[in-house]
């Protein structure tokens, strides 16, 4: 997975709250932070994966395409969900001439979409993992789910050249910000408004990638419903926005309803990780990094150190990326950062790389 590059793409990150946008550069210093936008979405914009209010969104990307300079830039796009497919295979050793040639056989042995309806591609993780094998990474996804994305880059006035998945944007601003342990074995866990996204890098390679049909935006509902609030003031209740709780019995219970919500979660994420951990002899996960926007809900940390009894730190997407204290309000990057996962490892991409959907 190519990070670095003179001319990186704009990453565009549609998400389920907010749109991310993300513009770097290679310089002498290192990868530089040209800007970073992030928009709020009405609710209901986008449910699910799929985009409900195109011109909502459309209109955003717009404004933030012309604030910051950006009109007819190409751009990375990211994508996940249920109509994102990932499959790790194990297979004989060929190249990667018989791989393509062999695509749509593996293919349909492990989409349960019509190949027709699908964007697919086929890569090699490990040429040799031993006894005549080798570590493919199968990646599919359903046209018209990528088509809504690029349409909405489109008519924002970028250029749409490379689609990704969020899980590898994720995986690809770990590696620039983060040095992956050889010979240890950590989990990354995206956590999004209605999404969360697992991943499992064991001995620096990608090893075990999930979604699950969840995330922060639960712990918005329950807030909303029990305190009989707005959406608004429920997400400030959330994140314990400094001045948003205004009494005492308000904190508890917002407390009381944050640690029921993120047990649940936990519980989710656990299973996953458990299962990797049954499948793989001698890969206990020794530390987990949290990114995404609902990442900072503090129930969640703490739920997440208890339960599977490993450290738990928040990733910083900007932690090795040059950023320039004049033009940036470097606290307000901070108090975003784990929302910004996904853009900035879209934004690590490069023209010409190759698309994984």
């Amino acid at each position: 997975m190519a990070l670095f590059g003179k001319g990186n793409l704009v990453g565009l990150d549609i998400g389920t709250s907010s749109v991310k946008m993300a513009h770097m550069k290679e310089t002498s210093r290192g990868v530089e932070l040209l800007s970073f936008d992030m928009v709020a979405l009405p609710p209901e914009t986008v449910v699910d994966g799929r985009i409900m209010n195109f011109a909502a969104v459309v209109e955003r990307v717009r404004e933030m395409v012309k604030t910051n300079g950006l009109k007819g830039k190409e751009a990375a796009l990211g994508v996940s969900g249920n109509f994102v497919i990932i499959k790790k295979l194990l297979m004989t050793e060929m190249t990667a001439y018989e791989l393509e040639e062999s695509l749509q056989w593996e293919a349909e042995q492990y989409i349960p979409f019509d190949l027709s309806e699908v964007n697919v591609d086929i890569q090699i993780l490990n040429p040799r993992a031993g006894h005549g094998q080798m570590d493919v990474l199968l990646v599919a996804a359903k046209k018209e789910y990528v088509d809504e994305h690029v349409s909405v880059a489109l008519e924002g006035g970028l250029k749409p050249v490379t689609v990704d998945t969020a899980t590898f944007a994720v995986y690809n601003m770990f590696e620039a910000n983060y040095q992956l342990p050889p010979g240890e074995t950590i989990a990354l866990i995206n956590v999004g408004a209605s999404l969360t996204n697992v991943i499992v890098i064991s001995n620096s390679t990608l090893a075990f990638t999930r979604d699950l049909g969840m995330g922060g935006s639960k712990l918005t509902t329950e807030i909303q419903k029990q305190l009989n609030v707005t959406f608004e003031e429920a997400e400030q209740f959330k994140t314990g926005v400094e001045g948003s709780l205004s009494s005492s019995t308000i904190a508890r219970e917002v407390g009381r309803i944050s640690e029921r919500v993120a047990d649940d979660m936990v519980t989710e994420i656990k299973r996953s990780l458990d299962f990797f951990v049954a499948t793989n002899m001698k890969a206990d996960i020794t530390r987990l990094y949290l990114t995404g926007g609902s990442a900072q809900v503090p129930a969640l940390v703490r739920r997440l150190e208890n339960r599977l009894g490993v450290p738990v730190e928040l990733t910083n997407p900007f932690k090795n990326i040059v950023v320039d204290a004049k033009k940036f309000d470097i606290d307000l990057l901070q108090r975003v950062a784990p929302a910004a996962g996904v853009a900035i490892g879209l934004g690590l991409r490069k023209p010409g790389d190759r698309a994984v959907a």
